[in-house]
């Protein structure tokens, strides 16, 4: 039998799409064939899970970034897109730059609801976190620099192989343990929580050549050039915009959270590192 694949996925930094990139790998071995599908466009992604060809695949696969140790808020809206996908097996991964928390666990809440079985995860393939928050940050997270390696990239392709044989034996079971527990900060931050205590954002006009990129960046479509950046409705806060804006007019005052951040790491003993990672 000739597996056929598809391996959906977002990526903010690149990390992710690494990944999937791996487990393709794997999983087109002896002939096999798995496709990619990047996530950029909330509307436009709704749209292609809604009419997109699943009976043409024997292995589905979804895989994101972690969020504040949740996933992105605007992929449980593609995942709750998903027609009935009743009889299929599927598989699930995620990356972080540290604790992925419940991420897998939420996905697969919706995978449930929509009937795909899924016989296998990955919450530990680790990338570089790239976060506005981290650009005056005290400290270097010691489990995101440097990463992904080249031994974990490996690993990715090694779950891929696996992927092959687990979806060609009829007896592989439904993969239930996932970690469900939701740490304090998850629970903080909520879509409502991001929004209204982390950096809103301010343009400044002068540094501004009004390009686009901010607005072809935003996965939720919450900016429009009219004829400078306008913010119209609250997002994910994942800071693309204010991250690859070319000029750096779009600006985000970070200091309330840098403080919060520092003060933890100083109780974990961690010792400060001048170092930019962004």
């Amino acid at each position: 039998m000739t597996l056929h694949s598809v391996i959906f996925y977002f990526s903010q930094s690149g990390n992710t799409k690494n990944y999937a990139e791996r487990i393709a790998q794997g999983l087109r071995i002896d002939k096999h064939s798995c496709e990619l599908i990047a996530f950029k466009k909330v509307k436009d992604d709704i749209e292609l899970i809604k009419n997109f060809d699943f009976e043409k695949y024997d292995l589905i696969g979804f895989g994101i970034p972690v969020y504040y140790f949740k996933p992105p808020f605007h992929i449980l809206d593609i995942l709750e897109a998903l027609p009935s996908l009743e009889g299929k097996r599927g598989f699930l991964f995620c990356t972080s730059g540290g604790n992925p928390g419940a991420t897998l666990h939420k996905m697969k809440e919706i995978t449930n609801k929509k009937g795909l079985k899924i016989i296998d995860a990955n919450d530990q393939f680790v990338g570089l976190d790239r976060h506005q928050l981290y650009r005056d940050f005290d400290y270097v997270l010691p489990t995101s620099v440097g990463h992904p390696t080249e031994e974990e990239l490996e690993s990715a392709r090694k779950f891929g192989l696996e992927l092959v044989r687990k979806a060609l034996d009829p007896n592989t079971p439904e993969m239930t343990d996932f970690r469900a527990h939701d740490s304090t900060f998850a629970k903080i931050t909520s879509f409502e929580g991001l929004n209204q205590h982390f950096p809103k954002f301010n343009l400044d006009e002068e540094k501004c050549i009004q390009c686009g990129q901010c607005a072809e960046r935003c996965p939720v479509d919450a900016i429009v050039i009219d004829p400078f950046p306008i913010w119209i409705k609250d997002c994910d806060r994942c800071y693309l915009c204010e991250m690859h804006c070319p000029e750096q007019a779009i600006e985000c005052d970070w200091n309330a959270q840098v403080q919060v951040m520092n003060s933890l790491m100083r109780k974990k003993g961690y010792k400060p590192v001048k170092k930019k990672i962004n």
